[in-house]
């Protein structure tokens, strides 16, 4: 059995285009339980359909640009080239003539323009760039082009460096249009107060970033083993809200992460105006990114940082309570004071916990003189503890009663943040190192596809109207030329 399928196209100035396809469907393949059409034959067909369209849209496009839109006359020849246009469907190669600006209208300038270099820049489709880029970000480079090449009617020049290469370039691509848009930002809210109504039980009056870092390994033999990236999720609202927006950066100075992180809150509402609670872990760089910020900022610990800091202290205790039956007049109020610790910390009572725990530290090196393992082992969890609370006072506050008020207290969106960003790519069942610009770009490009505007950035060029010819040699209008 024979299929033939013929496909006639018309454009605006009336030319027919016409295609035959044939496809064979021998006994042979059916007896091979080859039902119905294949991946080749629907890789055929839509190569050859492709083929016929885009032809067909070139010619249109390029006879249109000939036309010059000031005298109405068509743009003298200087040659005719040959594109090759890849898209999700195959390669096309089109005719590519280049059209010199008018005589008339713009006399003395000898220059030509190419019209498809204006709708097809990079060679290559923006939706063949934007799935490269797409695949490339959330598996390897080899995978992302074996895929290509299994569903696609792609070719095999597009391999695992075609696609790293795309995914960078878009990376980039993506990483200048944020940097111009973080320079606006921040220079709308530079030397502001924020001032807005109190009003009391409303959840949404806070923008809140939680932020965290995630650690990549290097390819670059002389820096450290390891480069750290910002993950950070900013938006408004408490539990159970909407996280909000993502942005990450390698750049770990305050003022690109301040930049980013006022980027990404002027997209969720803020124009300089709200309270802003940054939650972090207490890492230094960290702690840069609220002082940076306009005020008021408020910068809180997280507080699963705290209670994994207890937990094991707590663990040990009950443990000791159980086995231990020579200390049995003395562990349970251990046990007592470590989980007073714990309250008074959710409470926001931090001289007193500061207090207690400095007593139980004495008191653990004093029995840590008998040779128990577990006492060691409490003794240097305390301390620990003890001092990252010093280190991060100023950053604990009552989270009993912020909690009960609705409002975030931990950094739980970072922390998936940086599993689904950067982890399941970068670090965990993956041997690759990474440059810190290679890895900076890459999640650039998954930050964007996670806010859902990968395809939009990627077709906003195409939107503007670019003019041919400098405004000084722009021609006048024909009635001010005759006024």
């Amino acid at each position: 059995m024979e299929w033939t399928i013929s496909i006639e196209g018309k454009n605006d100035f009336g030319a027919v285009c016409r295609q035959e396809i044939r496809i064979d469907k021998s006994d042979e393949r059916l007896r091979d339980g080859d039902f119905g059409l294949s991946i080749n034959d629907g890789k055929k067909i839509m190569a050859t359909l492709q083929t016929a369209v885009v032809t067909q849209e070139a010619e249109a496009y390029t006879l249109f640009r000939r036309v010059c839109p000031d005298c109405h006359t068509f743009r003298p020849v200087k040659d005719y080239t040959t594109r090759r246009i890849r898209t999700v469907f195959g390669t096309v190669e089109v005719r590519n003539p280049r059209w010199m600006l008018c005589r008339d209208c713009h006399p003395g300038m000898d220059a030509a323009f190419a019209p498809l270099k204006e709708i097809c820049p990079d060679r290559a489709t923006p939706e063949l760039m934007e799935l490269t880029a797409r695949l490339g970000s959330l598996i390897p480079y080899r995978q992302a082009a074996s895929m290509l090449a299994e569903f696609l009617p792609i070719e095999p020049t597009e391999t695992h460096a075609t696609v790293r290469k795309r995914t960078i370039s878009i990376g980039q691509r993506l990483d200048d249009q944020i940097a111009g848009e973080s320079w606006c930002a921040r220079t709308q809210v530079d030397e502001r107060r924020q001032l807005e109504m109190q009003l009391p039980g409303d959840r949404r009056k806070e923008f809140v970033v939680s932020i965290d870092t995630a650690h990549v390994r290097s390819a670059d033999a002389h820096s450290a083993r390891n480069f750290e990236i910002v993950v950070a999720r900013c938006g408004r609202g408490g539990r159970g809200d909407a996280g909000g927006r993502y942005f990450t950066t390698s750049n770990t100075g305050p003022h690109a992460i301040r930049d980013r992180a006022l980027h990404a809150l002027r997209r969720t509402g803020y124009c300089g105006f709200g309270d802003v609670t940054v939650i972090s872990d207490g890492a230094e760089i960290l702690k840069r990114l609220s002082r940076a910020m306009p005020k008021p900022t408020t910068h809180i610990i997280d507080w699963f940082h705290i209670a994994m800091k207890i937990q094991p202290m707590q663990q040990i205790a009950d443990h000791m309570v159980r086995s231990r039956s020579d200390l049995a007049g003395v562990l349970p109020s251990i046990d007592r004071d470590i989980r007073a610790v714990k309250w008074r910390l959710w409470h926001g009572r931090l001289d007193r916990a500061i207090r207690d725990l400095e007593r139980l530290v004495a008191e653990f090196k004093t029995w840590q003189e008998e040779g128990a393992l577990a006492v060691a082992r409490l003794h240097n969890l305390g301390a620990q503890l003890l001092t990252y609370i010093r280190s991060n006072r100023g950053a604990i506050i009552n989270y009993g009663k912020r909690y009960r008020a609705g409002l975030r207290v931990a950094t739980t969106l970072a922390e998936s943040a940086v599993n689904s960003l950067v982890a399941k790519r970068m670090v965990k069942k993956q041997q690759m190192r990474w440059s810190q610009h290679g890895a900076h770009t890459l999640m650039q490009v998954r930050t964007t596809e996670m806010n859902g505007e990968l395809r939009d950035r990627l077709r906003a060029r195409f939107r503007l109207t670019e003019s041919q010819v400098p405004s000084l040699f722009k021609p006048k209008p024909p009635l001010l030329r005759a006024a």
